[in-house]
């Protein structure tokens, strides 16, 4: 069986035709998963589409979004999936890291380090946020943070007690889309390098272990990702961990020094 998928983005096309078994483009909005393009205001395509009786709704690489708009896109989506993929955040690393680490303790600190130009520092931010969550294994909450000139210096806590230290800025010969790296200070350490290519590795009393390299592209991982959440009818929580990360990154970068 076949789910119809309606986009114009070519990256979305070339992963539909990859996956002739399960998807087929379609024309249409109504029934179909709909990718809509992360520009600016992406928020009032995706309920758009909702509105107009998509299946589901997949958000290629979304700018930083208000959280008001969020929470009403929250609110209008109900049980419509909603997908987002986040490009130094990507599902299929996060899922294999969640998976190797979900027996680990919490990790008593995390440092944060993220670089990127002017214009992609609020996505490299909140990007950086969301692994840092998956590390933690719980929320965050914003304890310490000043920022200035485009420089962030933060202290969060998760609700099990880690302390997450981060430092962010803008710098100009950055990757494009920024980069980021986590560091756990554990008996077992977690280190995640995040830019165009996510390296995650693991290192504990019997060496240093380095996840394996996941080649599917971001885009077919989010079709497969949105056809299943169709077929099952599960909400995958990509919204509402988008919200929780936007917000606190929103919060950084608007402190200002004591």
């Amino acid at each position: 069986m076949t789910t119809p998928v309606r986009t114009d983005l070519d990256a979305y096309r070339i992963a539909v035709a990859e996956l002739p078994g399960s998807a087929i483009a379609s024309p249409d909005v109504k029934g179909a998963i709909a990718v809509v393009p992360g520009d600016d205001a992406w928020w009032v395509a995706a309920s758009d589409a909702i509105a107009a009786g998509a299946a589901a709704v997949v958000v290629a690489q979304p700018a930083v979004g208000p959280i008001e708009a969020l929470d009403a896109l929250a609110s209008l989506a109900g049980a419509t999936p909603v997908i987002v993929e986040r490009p130094l955040f990507p599902a299929d690393m996060v899922a294999a890291v969640g998976a190797s680490i979900e027996s680990l303790p919490a990790p008593g600190a995390l440092v944060v380090e993220c670089h990127a130009p002017a214009r992609t520092l609020g996505p490299a931010l909140r990007d950086a946020i969301g692994w840092a969550r998956v590390i933690a294994g719980t929320p965050l909450a914003p304890r310490t943070t000043e920022s200035w000139g485009g420089r962030v210096l933060a202290l969060l806590e998760s609700e099990q007690g880690s302390a997450v230290s981060i430092v962010s800025a803008v710098q100009p010969g950055a990757p494009r889309l920024g980069r980021v790296r986590i560091t756990s200070i554990a008996p077992t350490r977690v280190e995640i390098d995040a830019d165009l290519d996510t390296v995650a590795c693991v290192t504990d009393a019997a060496g240093r272990g380095i996840l394996p390299a996941l080649f599917e592209s971001a885009e077919r991982v989010a079709l497969r990702r949105a056809i299943s959440a169709v077929r099952t009818a599960e909400r995958p929580s990509d919204l509402a961990d988008l919200r929780h990360d936007t917000g606190l990154a929103a919060a950084l970068l608007s402190a200002r020094p004591a």
